[in-house]
């Protein structure tokens, strides 16, 4: 799973279509959550709550 992470984590930096503002706060929350060993399974839904544009992300990255 932390292998994922750190890929939705690049994708996140690169993506064109989530605005700088909502990047570092998927980030910031990307590492809050990945020291919480349940949040580790939640990390999927709660990032699209955060940016419906990281949808297509964890798709590709097979997370959801």
């Amino acid at each position: 799973m932390q292998e994922k992470i750190e890929k939705v984590k690049e994708a996140v930096k690169k993506s064109q279509e989530i605005e700088d503002m909502k990047k570092s706060l998927i980030l910031e929350k990307i590492e809050e959550w990945k020291h919480e060993d349940e949040a580790m399974s939640l990390i999927p839904e709660k990032l699209m709550e955060l940016a419906a544009e990281i949808k297509p992300i964890l798709k590709e990255i097979g997370l959801i």
